[in-house]
């Protein structure tokens, strides 16, 4: 397994939103799209987004639109 493999790992094990917003980020899409999908909060799915973009797990394809900002994984 290699360092970004494990780091990704850990990352997924705290906290069970993380794993869901992992598993439906297929294709870019928006915080609002993932939460409607997963039947949650905007709000928090837009944390885990910033949470895995931080930790370099996912990207903004947009970041320089304000709302709409669509996110695809690395």
């Amino acid at each position: 397994m290699t360092d970004k493999a494990l780091k990704l790992s850990i990352f997924l094990k705290k906290g069970e939103l993380r794993r869901e917003v992992w598993d439906v980020l297929k294709g870019p899409k928006t915080a609002t799209d993932i939460a409607k999908e997963l039947k949650k909060h905007r709000s928090a799915v837009s944390r885990v987004l910033l949470d895995m973009e931080r930790a370099g797990f996912i990207k903004c394809v947009n970041p320089e639109d304000k709302n709409f900002r669509h996110y695809v994984k690395r």
